[in-house]
């Protein structure tokens, strides 16, 4: 059977309205290789034919939602046919009373959040690219969270069930649609973060949360970054229970401060705390919370509404997608206490003549990290951001870059005998390596 002909066939799975051959494939592009053609099942069964055909044609597949993660990972080895699971977006159940909610995973967040509204109900993640259409399977499948993990947890701790099509077509289910479920391996955990290469997820069932009533921001400008850490560890040691706690340093602070309209100090690291619940808790918390920051130097205003809002928005969307030449996005995660002595490393690149913005999840050591310059310089800023950060026993990822820029500074760093752990993983679920083939393993 030649190519076009497989191509043909496939493309009838699912209609030829609902399939891109060709030129028109070059937009779904996953980190600059373009697929021969891009296929918009509208069913789970439609999947998993495809699944089949591709195995038995050794044709490789990249799941995709709406792409807003195209940077995420190496780049594919082959990309004969994207999939993407945007025509699967119906909530499906919606369990009030117990807090639960099953959706197909091409439904977009926002259209998750507003279906769940009606009953005053949330799923507490805040993902960047919400605005640009993130849906739930991608959430899950490039791990990604928000400042909000620091209250509600993270994507790995609010799926509690799953339903995906395997390599060969084989439809499967994890986990339950229960809380408590205490039956078997917790399968749904393996897929947060595993970018597609395990299998394409279907269907998913989170934990949701009533919408908080209230909700305020302190921001607060210090002296010095040791002033600024001093105030993280008083907070986190502190009876005030916080939605957000963020670290920001003073380029990024301005920025923010220029699209929101929240108050800031020129010059000065800041710290964002916010505090979402009824409202007379609040507004108590608010007091405690401006105590602490005064006993630390700061004198904290106070945001709410739109301006709060939009605040939130800016550091949730830092740095932005999309790769581009001179740019690179960061990800180091450390212990707490090791914040610091990354920002030190940031405040070095800058003097240095690197442009860099950075803003950590103070309540538990994850940085995020924009860098501009030429590709030499990028390449030697991240080999001395990812040795600050593994000297410490934590890791650096780049999230976004250029090719040439991933290629010559590694995308992943040292991931020591895990990497092995997680061939066998990929080579049990996917023996073939048709799904996102090297983006991984």
């Amino acid at each position: 059977m030649g190519d076009n002909e497989i191509l043909n066939n496939l493309a009838g799975i699912v209609g030829g309205e609902n399939a891109v051959p060709g030129d028109g494939a070059a937009e779904f592009s996953v980190g600059g290789v373009a697929p021969r053609i891009v296929l918009f099942p509208g069913t789970i069964e439609e999947v998993s034919e495809i699944m089949k055909a591709a195995s038995r044609d050794s044709l490789s597949v990249i799941p995709m939602g709406s792409n807003t993660k195209s940077g995420l990972g190496d780049a594919v080895t082959r990309a004969d046919v994207a999939l993407s699971v945007k025509r699967l977006n119906r909530i499906l159940e919606h369990e009030s009373a117990d807090m639960v909610a099953t959706a197909e995973c091409g439904l977009t967040l926002a259209a998750f959040q507003q279906g769940l509204g009606g009953k005053n109900q949330f799923l507490p993640v805040d993902p960047p690219h919400v605005a640009s259409g993130a849906t739930l399977g991608g959430i899950i499948a490039s791990g990604e969270s928000g400042p909000e993990r620091l209250r509600y947890g993270t994507t790995r701790e609010l799926l509690i069930g799953m339903k995906a099509v395997r390599a060969d077509g084989t439809i499967f289910n994890g986990g339950a649609k229960v809380v408590k479920n205490v039956a078997g391996y917790d399968l749904p955990k393996l897929f947060v973060g595993s970018l597609g290469t395990l299998g394409i997820l279907v269907e998913a069932t989170f934990r949701l949360y009533p919408v908080p009533e209230f909700s305020r921001t302190c921001v607060a400008g210090f002296g010095s970054l040791e002033d600024s850490q001093a105030a993280v560890h008083a907070l986190l040691n502190s009876d005030v229970v916080m939605t957000s706690l963020e670290h920001v340093t003073p380029p990024l602070a301005e920025a923010v401060s220029e699209r929101s309209g929240a108050p800031v100090k020129r010059g000065s690291y800041h710290l964002a705390v916010r505090i979402a619940n009824v409202e007379k808790a609040v507004r108590d918390q608010t007091e405690l919370v401006r105590g602490i920051l005064k006993n630390h130097g700061a004198e904290a205003s106070v945001v709410e509404g739109d301006v709060e809002n939009s605040f939130w928005s800016g550091i949730r969307e830092f740095p932005g997608g999309s790769s581009e030449e001179g740019r690179a996005v960061l990800k180091s995660g450390v212990v707490i206490s090791e914040v610091p002595s990354v920002f030190r490393v940031i405040e070095m690149l800058s003097d240095g003549g690197v442009a860099a913005l950075a803003s950590a999840r103070a309540g538990n050591g994850v940085i995020m990290i924009e860098l501009r310059g030429d590709d030499h310089t990028l390449v030697s800023a991240i080999d001395s951001l990812r040795m600050v950060s593994e000297s410490g026993g934590g890791t650096l990822v780049i999230n976004d870059a250029s090719p040439d820029v991933k290629s010559a500074a590694g995308v992943w760093g040292d991931l020591g005998s895990g990497y092995d752990l997680m061939k066998r993983i990929k080579s049990g679920y996917d023996p073939l390596s048709i799904l996102n083939p090297g983006r991984l393993v």
